[in-house]
C-alpha cells in the first residue's frame, strides 16, 4: 500500500520478488547500509568484524568447510555468519556481505571474482573400473532441481557415451553425499573439479573417464556493488580468492 505496487509474486517454486520490489529493496539496502556505516564507523566496533556469506549447499559442504579452521586462524576476531541457500535469485542484497554461487553468466550488480569454470567429470575410488567398461555402473546423484545446473544428462550427451541395460541410479539427496559415497568406492558420481580438488590431487578420488564437461557458467565470489563494504569483509573475500585452488591435473 505504501509503495503502490506489488512487491512480490507467487510462483510455482515459492514467493519472489516482484521487478519494482527487487528496485525498493535495493534502496531500502542502501539506507540500512548507510545507517549501519554511520554507526559502526563512527560510533561503536561493535559489528565491524562480522562477515556474513551466502553460499550454496555443495559450497557450504565442499569448499567452505574445509577452509573454515585456516579462516579463524586468520581472522581470530571474525564472526562469522553462513546463508546456505541453493536459491541465490531469492537472497536480497541487505542479507549477505559475500556470495559464492554458480552463475550462468557474470553478474552485473556484484563485483564478482571468478573461482572456477564449471568443469565436471565423473570420479570413483582409486582402484575401480573405468566407467565405458562397467557392466552395471552405479551413478550417484542428487534431485536435479536447479534449471541452471548440469549433471549426468549434460555430460553423457558431450560424452557420447550410452549407459548399459544395466546402470542404476542412487538419488542421495545432497552433493556432499555423493562425493563421501564416491571415496567409499560405492559408485560413481559427477565431480565439479571447484570442489574437488583436493581429493583429486590427494587420490582419494580419480576420474572415472578422461571426458570433461565445461558448462557456459562460472563459481563466483561475489560482493553487491548496492552494499558499503567494511574492511573485515574485504579483507575475508581477499583471503578466500588467495585460498581457492583450480585442478589442472590429468
Amino acid at each position: 500500500d505504501y509503495v503502490g505496487a506489488a512487491l512480490f509474486e507467487r510462483q510455482p517454486s515459492g514467493v519472489v520478488l516482484s521487478p519494482i520490489g527487487e528496485e525498493y529493496a535495493k534502496e531500502v539496502g542502501r539506507a540500512l547500509d548507510a545507517l549501519q556505516s554511520l554507526e559502526v564507523d563512527q560510533f561503536t566496533r561493535q559489528g565491524m568484524d562480522r562477515v556474513t556469506i551466502a553460499c550454496s549447499r555443495a559450497v557450504a559442504d565442499l569448499w567452505m568447510m574445509p577452509r573454515l579452521h585456516d579462516l579463524r586462524r586468520a581472522f581470530p576476531e571474525l564472526e562469522l555468519k553462513l546463508v546456505v541457500n541453493d536459491f541465490f535469485e531469492q537472497l536480497r542484497h541487505d542479507e549477505y556481505d559475500l556470495a559464492i554461487y554458480y552463475r550462468p553468466v557474470r553478474p552485473t550488480d556484484h563485483q564478482a571474482i571468478s573461482l572456477a569454470s564449471e568443469e565436471m567429470f565423473p570420479v570413483m575410488a582409486p582402484g575401480g573400473v573405468p566407467l565405458a567398461e562397467q557392466a552395471a555402473p552405479l551413478l550417484l546423484t542428487v534431485e536435479e532441481t536447479h534449471k541452471e545446473w548440469t549433471d549426468w544428462g549434460n555430460w553423457l550427451a558431450a560424452a557420447g557415451l550410452r549407459l548399459p541395460e544395466g546402470a542404476m541410479r542412487w538419488k542421495l539427496g545432497v552433493y556432499h553425499l555423493c562425493i563421501a559415497s564416491a571415496r567409499q568406492g560405492v559408485g560413481v558420481a559427477m565431480g565439479w573439479s571447484l570442489f574437488i580438488v583436493d581429493d583429486l590431487e590427494n587420490g582419494t578420488l580419480v576420474p572415472a573417464d578422461a571426458h570433461r564437461f565445461r558448462g557456459r557458467g562460472q563459481y563466483y565470489l561475489m560482493r553487491p556493488t548496492t552494499r558499503h563494504q567494511r574492511r573485515m569483509a574485504r579483507q575475508v573475500a581477499d583471503w578466500l580468492e588467495a585460498s581457492n585452488r583450480r585442478w589442472s591435473g590429468g
